[in-house]
This record gives structure tokens, sequence and C-alpha cells, in this order.
């Protein structure tokens, strides 16, 4: 939640107007709409009210600076540690294996965190210890989300944060990312889910829903990881992990199903990831691609449900013959997000019960 101290400087800066999302009042300044729900409340919203994209350049790149090759980002590991003599059974400690795969103290971002892929990965990560905020387009966070972010209060003692925002506004995403780095004073990891799915015949595809579906899946995609860099520049200790969440069909043609713009909008993900793993290795962020198969989730229910026989026909095209559950992603993701994974970038990584093998 927005601090009190936060919100006396942000009273103080500007005039604002008191509004109100259900039975919480938040504040609003002109730019932009900082909300701090009731105590009771496991999310809060913040939100931007302007989209005039002013082009601020990032902070001057350091060279050599961040270089991760100067030393590996953690300390001695595995076997060289217990051959160094640095493990003593007297002292008997945690397992190093379940250390390097912890988020305490790191704060995550995740878009299109209100459900589906999102929301799972959020509850994960607040799960392995991070500061987390979910990101979506929505004013006000779903019934989903809000149970969720309870049992993150009430069971696990943390707080599940939502702010609305539009991943397609470059400012909007730009000063989102900032105000996420000064509130929790770092920024570490940043999953970027966004995204919609259509089904159109590509003989008769508008060309407004096409440029729509790019604005998310693509563009959106990319404006979230260039935010989230600028933020992680500024602190040299921070070795960020950019995940993008791309798609198998990025790689496959998915048979029968009128998804060209999807498709085509995953393929941009997966080579965006691999450019940006290398414009960006230098300054210590490793950027990795996460192509689910065939989940179900919210966004794919509306077809399976509509269309009973596709549950069959996709659970038989990957040999573990049956679709995917959301729960299914968050291992991976940790790890992408965790120091376990820290000699990994550029790679884009497959779930999808090997649908893609066959």
């Amino acid at each position: 939640m927005i601090r009190n101290a936060l919100a006396s400087t942000l009273r103080a800066a500007a005039p604002h107007t008191t509004l109100r999302a259900g039975s919480a009042s938040f504040s609003a300044l002109p730019r932009s709409v900082a909300a701090s729900f009731a105590s009771q409340r496991a999310f809060h919203v913040w939100q931007h009210k302007d989209n005039t994209v002013k082009h601020v350049p990032a902070e001057a790149l350091p060279t050599g600076q961040y270089n991760p090759g100067i030393a590996p980002p953690v300390e001695t590991l595995g076997v060289d540690a217990v051959l160094s003599g640095n493990l003593s059974s007297a002292k008997s400690p945690t397992p190093a294996i379940f250390t390097e795969f912890s988020l305490a103290g790191k704060t995550a971002v995740i878009t299109g965190g209100n459900g589906g892929l999102g929301l799972e990965i959020a509850l994960g990560y607040v799960e392995a210890g991070a500061t987390v905020y979910a990101l979506d387009i929505h004013d006000e966070p779903s019934a989903e989300f809000k149970a969720v972010a309870r049992h993150c209060r009430d069971l696990l003692g943390q707080e599940l944060h939502y702010i609305s925002m539009d991943v397609t506004n470059q400012e909007d995403t730009w000063k989102t990312m900032e105000y996420i780095s000064k509130e929790s004073g770092r920024l570490d990891v940043l999953v970027a889910g966004a995204g919609v799915l259509q089904t159109h015949d590509a003989l008769e595809y508008p060309k407004e829903e096409w440029d729509k579906l790019f604005a998310v899946n693509s563009t959106g995609v990319f404006l979230s990881a260039q935010g989230a860099a600028r933020e992680m520049i500024k602190s040299p200790h921070i070795k960020g992990s950019i995940i993008l969440i791309a798609s198998m069909s990025g790689s496959v043609v998915n048979h029968s199903h009128r998804w060209a713009a999807y498709n085509s909008s995953k393929s941009a993900v997966l080579q965006m990831a691999r450019n940006l793993a290398a414009e960006w290795g230098e300054l210590g962020i490793r950027v990795n691609s996460l192509s689910p198969g065939h989940i179900r989730t919210k966004m794919t229910a509306k077809y399976l449900d509509a269309n009973p026989e596709l549950l069959n026909k996709w659970s038989n095209s990957n040999p573990l013959g049956r679709i995917g559950r959301s729960a299914e992603i968050r291992g991976v993701s940790i790890w992408l997000a965790s120091q376990a994974s820290s000699f990994c970038t550029g790679s884009d990584i497959i779930v999808s019960g090997g649908h893609q093998i066959w």
C-alpha cells in the first residue's frame, strides 16, 4: 500500500480531487491516480490519466561496469562450495539450492497479472518471497485477484499489489515502473504477460483488429521490458531478470485455428527476447522468453467451452495426452526469475507437454 509519507508528499505536490472505486476512496492527481484502499483490502490501485508521451532519455549507460562476466552473480555454490570447505555440517545450513530459487528481497512486476497465467505467476512469486506488483488494464482487480490477495495477506503475511496500467502507453508504462521502483526501493524482475487472443480468417482480418492485437502482444511487451530495464540499470547491484511471455504458437502453427495475428505477435516476442538479451547483457540484465503450450486459462476456456471437441484435440496433440494447468507454469517462471538461472539469457523455455516435438 502507498505509504502515508508518500501520500502526504503527493498531496502537497499538486491539487487533487477525491474519486471513488467501489467503497474505497482514493486521491487523483492531474497526471496520475494513487489509490490507498482501506486496510482490510489486500490490493491497491494506482492509475495514470495522461496519454501524452514525453520521451525522457534513459540514464547514460555505463560500459563494462555491469558486465556479468567479471564475476559470478552469486556466491560459490554446489561442488565448488563443498570442496572449498565453505560448508560445514556443524552449521546445519539450509541447502544452497533452496536459496538459489528464493525470491526473498526482490521486487517483481507482472503485466497481465489480474488473472490467468499472470495471477498464477504472481502467487508463486509471493510464495517465493518476492514483493509483487500485478499490473493490468482494468480499473479494479477481479474477484479472483482479490481472493488470491487475501490469501497472500492472511496466510502468507504479504501484500499482493495491484496497479491499473495500459501497456500500450509508453509514458504510463515508464511512470508505473518508476513508481514501483521508488516505492519498493528496487525492481528486480519483470514478467511481461499482458496479451490478447483473436480469431479471424486471414483473408478477412480487419486491420484495426490486427493493430490492436499487436499493440498489446508485441508493442506492449517491448514497452514493459523497456520501462523495467530503465529502472534496473539505476541500481548497479541489481542483476535483473526479464521474462517475456511468448507461446509455442510463435514457433509452430496451431492446426485449423485462425490465429495468424496471435501467432505472428508471439514470434515477434521470441525474436525480441533474443535481441534484448544481446543488448542488455552487459548491463547485467537477463532476458528470456517463456512459451506455454495449450494451457487452460480464462483466455483459452472460451474456445474450449464453445468447442468441446477441442479438449480432446489439444490433449492428443502432445505426448502427455492432456492440456496443461496454469499452476504448471509457476516452477519454470520462478526459476527464470531467480539466481538459479543466472547463466540463462536469450533462451526460449517451452512448457507444452512436448507439443512441438510431434
